[in-house]
């Protein structure tokens, strides 16, 4: 199982702030930063990697679908501009 990214990322400072100052003054700080710290995450909305993975992988695909039907639509497009259209009667008839 992975780490918590947040925890590893407090970790140096928490322990650098125990190291630093008196033990309640470091207890206080570090609560005071993991809470500041939860708030700030949590308004930025992150997404877990493998679910932003997944949607990157399902955005390629479906550009690639439509980079194809823009080719289909655009034979297409080609072709019924050679032809006049259906049920209209030649000048030459």
């Amino acid at each position: 199982m992975h780490a918590d990214p947040f925890t590893t990322l407090l970790r140096p400072i928490m322990q650098l702030l125990d190291q630093a100052l008196p033990e309640n003054l470091a207890g206080s700080l570090k609560a005071d930063i993991e809470t500041k710290a939860q708030s700030v995450f949590k308004q930025m909305a992150l997404v877990p990697k493998h679910e932003f993975e997944a949607q990157e992988a399902l955005l390629q695909t479906l550009e690639a679908q439509i980079k194809s039907l823009e080719a289909r639509l655009s034979a297409l497009e080609g072709f019924s501009a050679d032809r006049p259209p259906q049920g209209a009667s030649s000048i030459e008839d």
